[in-house]
């Protein structure tokens, strides 16, 4: 088979069954200490305070003007609380957060990135595939876990972020990285490759680290209203959110964008002439070229013509809560 029917194999399992994904790039951090959800909730958007073992959230560190500093995805156990940072940001993250502990904090950091896999599972029939390679048949929240027991392997099972319907992480350790990637293939998953996710997860919307969310956007302007607590205490970058929220207008807007050329990441938004965004992320596959891009607020509502260079662009939608 040529390259392009493999990846219209791909498209049309994550359009209809499910594929398999390897998304251990992410970093994953422990936090423990008396003191782990105070730190994180003063300084992330959402309302962390408890958590209940099995249960999880996102949220979202910012700068003090609102801006994207990465996306964590958090899971409670009994007396720790794992974070998924983006793609190999967990160092970063760690040496961030302890600029923020105080003496008076019982708050400790520990880097197991290294130690862990995780795959990503996603497409309609996701939930039944995670079923048929042995794990429980529960309908989970969106970011919450459990914890399954193969044999000696011990794996987790996280609810996330859907690309085409659904979406789970399972994560493992390192040393059952084979083991457990094998018992998903066996489910009859179809493999994604980098290529294959990074263009489902674009025409799914789904934005990402160094893409879509990075120190140049705040959350709300990347669609990430569900990440952010309007009704908690203070936190890094609250004012410059909440302004923005109280007031009902964003500079800028996250919109899914398709052209009949392939267009490059980072390439200037035009319209009647002047700058309207920025490409931020774009692909090429079965159905052309999908792309994601912040377009200045004041052109959506014009309705004015988008362009890069002299390839028109057109926006599929707006990405909106």
């Amino acid at each position: 088979m040529t390259t392009s029917q493999i990846e219209l194999n791909v498209y049309q399992a994550a359009r209809e069954t499910a594929v398999l994904t390897n998304r251990s790039d992410l970093g994953v951090l422990i936090f423990s200490g008396e003191t782990r959800f105070d730190l994180i909730n003063r300084m992330s958007t959402q309302k962390v305070l408890t958590m209940a073992k099995g249960e999880g959230t996102a949220t979202i560190l910012t700068t003090d003007i609102g801006r994207i500093i990465d996306r964590l995805l958090l899971y409670a156990t009994n007396s720790k609380v794992y974070a998924l940072t983006s793609e190999n940001n967990s160092d970063n993250i760690a040496r961030y957060l302890m600029r923020f502990v105080f003496f008076q904090d019982d708050f400790h950091i520990q880097d197991v990135s290294n130690d862990t896999v995780i795959f990503g599972v996603y497409g309609p029939q996701a939930r039944q595939k995670v079923v048929a390679a042995g794990f429980p048949d529960e309908d989970l929240p969106l970011h919450h876990w459990r914890q399954v027991k193969f044999g000696n392997m011990t794996a987790y099972l996280h609810r996330t972020d859907p690309i085409h319907g659904d979406g789970y992480f399972v994560m493992g350790e390192r040393k059952d990285k084979d083991a457990l990637w094998q018992r998903l293939l066996d489910a009859g998953l179809t493999v994604a490759d980098t290529a294959a996710f990074d263009y489902l997860r674009i025409e799914a919307g789904l934005p990402r680290f160094g893409r879509e969310l990075t120190a140049d956007y705040i959350p709300l302007e990347a669609n990430l209203w569900g990440d952010v607590s309007f009704n908690k205490g203070c936190y890094i970058g609250q004012e410059i959110i909440a302004r923005m929220e109280s007031r009902g207008k964003l500079a800028k807007k996250l919109v899914q964008l398709t052209a009949d050329e392939p267009l490059e990441a980072g390439s200037d938004l035009q319209a009647n002439g002047k700058n309207a965004g920025t490409v931020t992320s774009a692909a090429v596959g079965p159905h052309g070229t999908v792309g994601l891009g912040y377009v200045k607020t004041s052109v959506l509502d014009s309705g004015s013509e988008l362009s890069v260079g002299e390839t028109a662009v057109k926006i599929i939608k707006e990405m909106t809560a």
